[in-house]
């Protein structure tokens, strides 16, 4: 039976699923829509996503089927560190949905539609729970100090985002009957996951300022990216699929809807600079050589699909171009981590 001090043996690495199938949608869009890259994108999509769907099969069977990791759970999530690592199992089965939709389109009555679907109500039903006792579990705790705060307690809001965003896609195509319920909850995950992101991020904030960034714990400064960045992407998304929960509002929910997304993008890119900044002063190497190092992938890999998607939206070339450079930068990232993830788990088999 492997030790949990193993780095092949820690949960975090659900982080890295929910990269690399996030660099499989971002493949899939084809930035730029450079007709010469439409068949080599999606080629690297799919093979992005296949691995990323491995690799979550092989953790679930490892963690829950092998080393009995449920029974783990519920008291780990008094963790303040530990505890909000979890909401990485939910975040990777919505961002497989997320990544399987924009591969096969989603299409009434079609197999694609109810494999994201039940893939979608699995993950966002676990993010639901696993938020609510994580934070409740804080509320209730002496333990928990303001210098344990880090960036991954946004992992759990931006679980409840991509619920959000898998709840609006899906409206537009389910049965007619289902379309105002999942409205309702697309709003109420919307609303849920926001707020409880503006309360964290005060928190985080507050905690920067008072107390040092340790080098180690520089990747999860990057996560804060995440619900900044998908809520930007779920905001005209959830509006524009339920336009009509608004009644005469409608064109009003749209506007707005536009306009928060455009906010939540830019404070984004302001947090990219900073946390760019931060990791670039680190004393150490970037690379902490541990599962935290997929923290640098799908927070920029959120960001360069809402650059991408507001760029489209607003038919603005100059952010659409800013899309396509990032997505050359989050390749750079993604391959940096993934050689870094491979030599320290070669380096942790030879020291046993």
């Amino acid at each position: 039976m492997p030790t949990d001090d193993r780095l092949l043996d820690r949960p975090g690495w659900f982080a890295a699923v929910m990269g690399t199938a996030a660099t499989a949608t971002v493949a899939s869009e084809n930035p730029g829509a450079f007709p010469a890259l439409a068949g080599p994108s999606t080629t690297l999509a799919w093979v992005l996503f296949t691995a990323s769907a491995a690799f979550f099969v092989f953790l679930v069977i490892r963690d829950f089927v092998w080393r009995g990791l449920g029974r783990r759970i519920w008291e780990d999530l008094h963790s303040a560190v530990d505890g909000p690592a979890y909401a990485t199992i939910p975040g990777a089965i919505n961002v497989l949905a997320i990544a399987l939709a924009h591969l096969l389109g989603l299409t009434p009555d079609s197999v694609t539609l109810w494999v994201v679907f039940t893939l979608g109500t699995v993950g966002t039903v676990l993010g639901v729970i696993l938020t609510v006792v994580f934070f409740a579990n804080a509320f209730e705790a002496r333990e928990f100090r303001a210098e344990d705060v880090s960036g991954t307690w946004f992992i759990p809001e931006t679980v409840l985002l991509l619920g959000a965003m898998l709840a609006g896609l899906l409206s537009t195509v389910m049965p007619e009957q289902w379309d105002r319920s999942l409205g309702v909850i697309a709003f109420g995950l919307l609303g849920a996951g926001l707020i409880l992101f503006g309360l964290t991020a005060v928190l985080f904030f507050s905690r920067l300022i008072q107390y040092r960034q340790d080098d180690t714990g520089v990747p999860s400064l990057w996560i804060m990216m995440s619900p900044l960045s998908v809520g930007a992407l779920a905001l005209p998304i959830v509006a524009s699929s339920t336009a009509d929960l608004g009644g005469a509002w409608g064109g009003a929910v749209m506007q707005s809807a536009h306009l928060m997304a455009s906010l939540l993008w830019g404070f984004s890119l302001w947090w990219l600079a900073a946390a760019t900044l931060v990791t670039w002063r680190s004393t150490g190497h970037p690379l902490t050589f541990t599962p935290a190092d997929w923290g640098f992938v799908f927070p920029f890999a959120a960001l360069v699909l809402s650059t991408l998607a507001l760029g489209r939206l607003w038919e603005s070339g100059l952010t659409e171009a800013l899309g396509v450079l990032l997505s050359f930068v989050l390749l750079g990232v993604w391959v940096a981590v993934l050689i870094g993830a491979v030599a320290s788990l070669r380096r942790d088999t030879q020291n046993r």
